[in-house]
């Protein structure tokens, strides 16, 4: 029994590459376009922080989190929360010890 051994060439790498790469950068071109989210809802507080009803609602009543109610739902802006986190970070005292 022979065996056959094939050569791969770099050329038929970068062809196998090639689409690839242009459904890459055609996701990226997508990304780009794409405005970054600039509000949280309750569900996104729940998937990203790991927030129960209670505690978004309790952060709402104690002025925790900052918010906008329009209708039934509840907008968190995602810059103030993120300065909140900033704010609330051992960031800086951790790497003075460091």
């Amino acid at each position: 029994m022979r065996s056959t051994i094939e050569l791969v060439t770099i050329e038929d790498v970068k062809d196998e590459i090639r689409p690839v790469l242009k459904e890459l950068a055609e996701i990226k071109s997508y990304i780009d376009k794409v405005a970054p989210k600039q509000f949280y809802r309750n569900r996104d507080l729940k998937a990203v922080f790991g927030f129960s009803d209670n505690t978004i609602c309790d952060y709402r009543n104690d002025n925790t989190i900052p918010y906008t109610k329009i209708g039934s739902i509840y907008y968190y802006p995602v810059i103030e929360i993120n300065k909140i986190l900033q704010g609330n970070s051992n960031y800086d005292l951790v790497n003075k010890v460091a």
